[in-house]
């Protein structure tokens, strides 16, 4: 990552700016998915219930304003990536790889042993960017019953779940 960005634990006053940086992200996707999923963004409050439980990081720009962010949720014996989100200004700058580098220490660092994400299996910056990061592709059949949930959740429309795929990153416990 370029030495002007930094990732920190987002702090209360970050949260208001997040779900602008999730759509214009999105926007990336342009026709790839239908505009109906692209409408939906994380409510604030979400973003502050994740702050609070210490689970939500920020990317800050040169002038300390945020430029991305990562958001896990703790499902059971794994964390769960959520969302990576990068403003397309700052991508391609090493961003998006802090922000999982610093969901990675945290999940090592309180003894998860995984981390788990859904993703959309053929967009540059969705699968291959997380393949280029140690996480692979769980077949359908090693799904559980935690992972068969987080995919439904997110997959969203019936269309979209033919494009997506659930990755897995084991973490070394040394």
């Amino acid at each position: 990552m370029q030495s002007s960005y930094r990732v920190v634990p987002a702090s209360a006053e970050h949260a208001p700016s997040l779900p602008g940086i999730e759509r214009l992200a999105a926007s990336l996707f342009g026709d790839y998915v239908p505009a109906t999923l692209l409408d939906n963004v994380t409510l604030e409050s979400v973003f502050l219930d994740a702050q609070r439980d210490g689970t939500l990081w920020v990317a800050l720009g040169p002038d300390d304003t945020p430029v991305g962010f990562s958001r896990v949720v703790v499902d059971g014996v794994r964390v769960h990536l959520a969302e990576l989100d990068v403003l397309p200004e700052h991508g391609r700058r090493g961003v998006g790889s802090e922000l999982v580098g610093a969901v990675e220490a945290w999940s090592r660092s309180n003894g998860y042993g995984e981390i788990t994400l859904t993703t959309y299996r053929d967009l540059p910056w969705n699968a291959p960017f997380y393949s280029r990061l140690g996480f692979a592709v769980v077949p359908e059949s090693e799904w559980d019953a935690q992972l068969r949930h987080q995919f439904e959740q997110e997959a969203g429309l019936e269309s979209e779940r033919d494009k997506r795929v659930v990755m897995r990153k084991w973490l070394s416990t040394a």
